[in-house]
């Protein structure tokens, strides 16, 4: 007969070193917690934290944010290609770039912006709607816009106009025949 389920037993049955570190584990009373400042004592119970918002009136399922992970993920991309560049001489420059369609949710695209601005993230746009919300949300003289999506008219037209609007804007071409599209 197996013994009571341990604290070790849930680490290992899900995995939490292979998706949740340094962000995520389980405390001694066995719960879920997180440290979105890579910080222990800053640690949250997520247990007691679903109990206290169920006191207040809140049931699941609720999603639960924690914007310090995304600061931190962002600074160690950039920490990452910022040695490397270094490491190997790199002389060109690099920026990186978030495509919208991998989280369309506008509080993470905000929070990505926010966090990346430091390090010159800009973002890339398959499709119109990508495209406004990327203009919105980015820098002036600053930002950095990727269009790489089906190229209609007033796709083309409306990433000119960021261009015309300070955004640096890059219209990536699949085919020749866009090109014409662009020059007209």
């Amino acid at each position: 007969m197996k013994g009571q389920w341990t604290i070790n037993d849930s680490l290992e049955h899900y995995l939490i070193s292979r998706w949740g570190q340094p962000f995520f584990s389980i405390n001694e009373k066995g719960h879920l917690v997180c440290t979105p400042k890579k910080n222990v004592s800053d640690a949250i119970d997520l247990k007691e934290l679903l109990d206290d918002l169920k006191k207040r009136g809140l049931k699941p399922p609720l999603l639960i944010r924690f914007n310090d992970i995304l600061a931190s993920q962002v600074a160690s991309l950039a920490t990452s290609f910022n040695n490397c560049i270094k490491d190997y001489n790199y002389n060109a420059t690099y920026r990186s770039v978030m495509p919208i369609k991998v989280n369309q949710q506008r509080h993470v695209v905000e929070q990505l912006v926010k966090h990346g601005e430091r390090y010159n993230l800009g973002l890339e746009a398959g499709s119109k709607p990508e495209l406004l919300v990327a203009m919105a949300l980015l820098e002036k003289e600053s930002g950095l816009l990727i269009c790489n999506g089906y190229k209609d008219e007033d796709y083309i037209e409306t990433a000119l106009h960021a261009e015309r609007l300070g955004v640096k804007t890059v219209l990536v071409l699949d085919r020749f025949a866009e090109l014409a599209k662009v020059i007209e």
